[in-house]
């Protein structure tokens, strides 16, 4: 493990969660510039110790060995190691640019009054905001910020983290991106798009990917549940339909799926965590 000493004009973490050494590897492979201002915080899980690659030995990187398992653990225990006044989301396969991390900077400067900022990032057709967007009451039809387009303040976020049930090793495998967006909206914070790329990332997301493990599938139909309500599962075969359209899914193997997910214990254990949390 590296600790290195604060700096005090450090003003953005960007977040980094991998794991074990071959994830430590492809860290050290995204080339990360130098930025004034901007720090890595790398999180990396892994069993048993793992040698740091020689790029990541710089005084504005540090690593970190994470004893935890599941990629929401992972960014969690990445925004605790956290210190400065804004962090980026990221993740192991990123090509990032000084200007592209100078723009959240900025972003974030010029706009006090935001909590919660996403942008834009090259390499999928995602849908987008034609503009830049409030978002704080509603989200944008179509739109969901994925998971390294996400920055916000660490003084505003208070006890919202990532559920621990939700994304990659979790028992919900995905949904953990929105899922925080939704916590941080219905909390209060400010929220908004910028239309504005910051970042390249060459691999398919998981909204693009195909859905062919039921951890993945219930874990939509859990989203749906927290993020509607009961009157949500009106929804369910709409996104099967929409998934089977795009090939992502069988259609009557989807339905049964995101019906589980729609009932699942995890949709109460989320609701109470996230009230409790709240409390704090």
């Amino acid at each position: 493990m590296k600790t290195e000493t604060i700096d005090t004009r450090r003003r953005l973490d960007v977040l980094i969660a991998t794991h074990g050494s071959d994830g430590l590897q492809r860290v050290a492979d995204m080339h990360l510039p130098i930025a004034d201002g901007v720090h890595y915080i790398v999180t990396c899980q892994a069993s048993r110790s793992v040698e740091i690659p020689a790029p990541l030995m710089r005084s504005d990187i540090e690593v970190y060995e994470i004893p935890t398992l599941g990629l929401s653990n992972n960014r969690n225990a990445g925004i605790s190691l956290a210190r400065a006044p804004y962090c980026l989301i990221a993740d192991n396969d990123l090509i990032y640019k000084p200007e592209g991390l100078n723009a959240v900077i900025n972003a974030l400067d010029t706009h006090p009054d935001v909590d919660i900022a996403t942008f834009r990032h090259e390499g999928e057709p995602v849908r987008y905001p034609a503009v830049e967007t409030d978002f704080t009451k509603r989200m944008p039809r179509g739109y969901s910020a994925t998971s390294f387009e996400i920055a916000f303040r660490r003084s505003s976020i208070g006890n919202i983290r990532f559920d621990p049930n939700f994304g990659i090793g979790a028992p919900l495998a995905c949904c953990e991106d929105p899922l925080f967006i939704l916590d941080c909206r219905r909390a209060g914070l400010r929220c908004r798009f910028f239309p504005i790329t910051i970042v390249e990332h060459r691999e398919l997301s998981t909204g693009f990917r195909p859905i062919n493990d039921p951890a993945t599938a219930m874990a939509e139909g859990a989203y749906i549940r927290l993020a509607y309500g009961l009157a949500g599962y009106a929804r369910i075969p709409l996104f099967a339909w929409r998934a089977w359209r795009k090939g992502r899914m069988p259609l009557l193997w989807g339905m049964l799926h995101l019906t589980r997910g729609f009932f699942s214990r995890y949709v109460a254990i989320h609701k109470k965590s996230i009230t409790n949390g709240l409390k704090k």
